[in-house]
């Protein structure tokens, strides 16, 4: 029921037209009752029904108020998918042409059992630079993937499913299985989380409820698709909307899942090229212009009736390519040619810590079905660790051995392993061998909770990513090898590589990352419908002491875990505040300057959550100064603050004008600005198979003459967030995030997927650790 109707205008930032003096003299009529809570379509239905009731329309002056941004780009967006939706199909929240997909192949032209469809993203925003604003059409193209083999394929083995016969342990093994995962329907793409797998019925003999008709039945009848078994079992039922239960035919489902092999090839078989992207902006373009609608209405199309008219040109914008900042590893100055994979270089540092170096006590994790070469692979892993000659080292043997079996025989054995009194300095090395060739182990998130709760510092390692045992390629084997031990040093707290920082951060710094992690929602059979589990924000601070390279030889951070509302990503100063405060006491610094990166926060919530978390980090700050008694003379009063919102899920991508090339690795945009802060792009990454995607940085707060002069401070920031793209221990290479927030993302990701959404986390004892890459 509509219940009002207010008159609105463009927002007076872009508006091009001014109302007249004669239209302000008029009046409207908005097709609402007076008389009652109705509305209606044509001012003709409204007049006849007025007539017929006594009622009287509502009428006034036709005044519009200029609407606000976040209100008229939401109207604008409501309008345009209508538009795309009347010609496309709708999957998820892009649009596909669903007779328009590609079907991949591996190197021997076998089906790899997906196919690939173009989605549209298209997004109406306001933008502007140098004075002049004006509402921009954003158009992405994403890929999505649907398996080509059904549920049915995969219950029957591929076999006919007509004459397939379940016993009773394969119908057990099924239902726990599949229970509660999510499938894609083939005709309409819609996703379904599975309640049941009826083994007792089949479409053509199962009724729909209410109605005398077979689901086979109904199938040829309203959906037009005649089933090609309709006599085959079982059928599934889902969960539908408002957590009815609804029975889908088992071939027209697909899994969700995708298999693993077919996941590592995803980032080739599923990305488009800029020449592509190009394409789809100009097939949008021409689409979405006059007469290009099936809603002829007035100026030839639902946009062009409503006032909104593409023009027939992008944005141009202007891109520095920033220098690679300068690197080095033990001394070791990084080349500028291996800007984009230093791991050579970093293999060959050599730290020099000749004495009062930590023997770690390893405590070996082992599948059973490694028994015969776990202890050579422990050795590869210890000559290649000690080899750095950093300030820890393996022993020659491990401390102790613990075999393992799958799930529960893997994290039962930690368990009761780690029951009882361990030694100082443990490091845990988990060989692990997931069942049934998985990529991730069920097993990882419990053993990991087992651990962090009591401090303990682990590394695994998946044989069935790459069996280190019998290696095939030693070459494949070593490269592995080599950065897992990267890893293992990172985690005891080994700066393994030092980046240049630009000189106007005042040091010592304290560099805060802030993500949060939602975990997908699934079916929950005693709730009878789909849940989500808790989201967990983590928090990770990184302290930096100065501008030199042998003055940070560890990697000072601090980090904690917070459990959240489901979906809730707002509300987190007093978090920030706490660990801010702790993370100050524990590593003892009084900082010269601060600067946080914030992920997760979308451009309305932006002023709201900076109102919220920088006065709570500014009383961090301040309590620190005066906390600490050996604090250096001279510190501020105020210590300067940046605080930056990182959008990496946007649809902004940058192309050459003529649409054939990607931006470089360390491209920087500044051209293209938002209403109210300042805003810079960076290419962190360029991938050659792909378009590049930027990280959208706003900065919501920069201190005056904090970070040098006023009118360069911006420059800075943007300078030191390429900077820190090169600080992520974890890969040798460019990230497409600052390391604050790219550790923040692990943290979060790995704490979400425990038991207890990492409360039991032992912050304090991982205090100058980088426990969770």
């Amino acid at each position: 029921t509509i219940t009002n109707v207010s008159a609105m205008s463009a927002p007076t930032l872009i508006a091009q037209e001014k109302p007249t003096e004669e239209s302000k003299d008029a009046l409207y009529v908005d097709r609402r009752c007076d008389g009652c809570p109705k509305a209606f379509e044509n001012v003709d239905s409204l007049m006849n029904h007025c007539k017929s009731t006594g009622h009287n329309p509502v009428v006034g002056d036709k005044v519009a108020v200029p609407s606000n941004t976040e209100l008229f780009t939401s109207f604008c967006n409501v309008a345009l998918q209508r538009a795309m939706g009347e010609r496309m199909a709708r999957w998820g929240k892009e649009y596909i042409d669903p007779k328009n997909w590609a079907e991949p192949k591996d190197k021997h032209e076998r089906s790899l059992g997906v196919r690939i469809f173009r989605a549209y993203s298209c997004e109406f925003g306001i933008t502007g630079d140098k004075g002049t604003t004006c509402l921009s059409l954003t158009v992405d193209l994403r890929a999505k993937v649907i398996r080509t083999r059904s549920l049915l394929d995969n219950l029957c083995h591929d076999q006919d499913p007509t004459n397939y016969r379940f016993d009773r342990q394969t119908i057990s093994d099924a239902r726990r299985k599949y229970e509660g995962e999510v499938v894609i329907c083939t005709y309409d793409k819609r996703c379904y989380s599975i309640m049941d797998l009826d083994f007792e019925n089949s479409p053509a003999t199962l009724p729909i409820d209410g109605q005398d008709i077979s689901h086979a039945d109904y199938f040829i009848e309203k959906k037009k698709i005649p089933l090609r078994y309709p006599n085959a079992r079982p059928i599934v039922a889902v969960l539908g909307r408002n957590n009815s239960k609804i029975y889908l035919p088992a071939e027209l489902v697909c899994v969700n899942e995708l298999d693993p092999t077919v996941k590592q090839k995803l980032p080739m078989i599923a990305s488009f090229k800029p020449q592509e992207r190009h394409d789809a902006i100009e097939e949008m373009r021409r689409y979405l212009t006059p007469g290009g609608q099936k809603t002829r209405g007035v100026g030839g199309g639902l946009l062009p009736a409503l006032g909104i008219v593409l023009q027939d040109s992008r944005i141009k914008v202007d891109v520095e390519v920033l220098p690679l900042p300068l690197m080095k590893a033990a001394g070791m100055t990084i080349p500028p040619e291996k800007g984009n994979m230093w791991a050579p270089i970093i293999s060959r540092a050599d730290y020099r810590v000749r004495s009062g170096q930590v023997e770690m006590n390893v405590v070996v994790v082992y599948h059973r079905s490694l028994n015969r070469n776990f202890h050579m692979v422990y050795n590869k892993i210890r000559d290649l660790v000690n080899n750095f000659n950093s300030s820890y080292r393996f022993s020659n043997e491990p401390y102790a051995v613990v075999e393992a079996g799958d799930e529960r025989d893997h994290w039962g054995a930690v368990e009761r392993h780690f029951g009882g009194r361990q030694p100082p300095n443990v490091f845990v090395l988990d060989l692990a061998k997931p069942p049934r060739r998985q990529a991730l182990d069920a097993a990882y998130s419990i053993v990991k909770h087992i651990l962090t709760q009591h401090g303990y510092l682990s590394q695994f390692v998946n044989f069935n990513t790459y069996d280190h045992g019998n290696p095939r390629d030693q070459r494949k084997s070593s490269t592995i090898l080599q950065g897992v031990a990267r890893q293992i040093l990172s985690k005891c707290g080994v700066r393994v590589w030092w980046v240049n920082l630009p000189k106007e951060i005042p040091m010592p710094a304290v560099f805060v990352g802030v993500d949060v992690f939602h975990a997908p929602r699934k079916y929950n059979a005693q709730a009878g419908k789909r849940t989500s589990k808790e989201s967990v924000a983590a928090i990770v601070v990184q302290v930096i002491r100065s501008h030199e390279e042998h003055e940070n030889k560890n990697a000072e951070v601090y980090s904690e875990t917070f459990r959240r509302n489901a979906g809730n990503e707002m509300e987190l100063g007093q978090c920030m505040n706490q660990t801010v405060s702790n993370a100050l006491r524990a590593l003892r610094v009084n900082p010269m300057s601060c600067i946080v990166w914030r992920d997760g926060v979308g451009s309305p919530a932006i002023n709201t959550v900076a109102s919220q978390e920088i006065p709570a980090v500014r009383r961090a700050l301040t309590a620190a100064s005066s906390a600490i008694g050996d604090a250096p003379q001279g510190i501020p009063r105020n210590i300067p603050l940046s605080y930056i919102v990182v959008q990496k899920r946007i649809a902004t991508k940058f192309l050459t004008t003529d649409g054939q090339y990607p931006l470089p690795c360390g491209s920087l945009v500044v051209g293209l600005q938002g209403t109210e802060h300042d805003t810079f792009y960076i290419n962190g990454t360029s991938p050659p198979y792909s378009t590049p995607k930027p990280a959208r940085f706003i900065v919501a707060n920069l201190d005056e003459n904090g970070f040098g002069p006023d009118e360069n401070s911006t420059r800075v920031m943007a300078d030191l967030s390429w900077a820190l793209c090169h600080d992520y221990s974890n890969w040798t290479g460019p990230i497409k995030l600052p390391s604050p927030v790219q550790m923040a993302h692990k943290l979060a990701e790995l704490a979400g997927g425990m038991p207890d959404c990492g409360d039991k986390i032992n912050a304090d004892a991982f205090a100058g650790k980088i426990h969770f890459l």
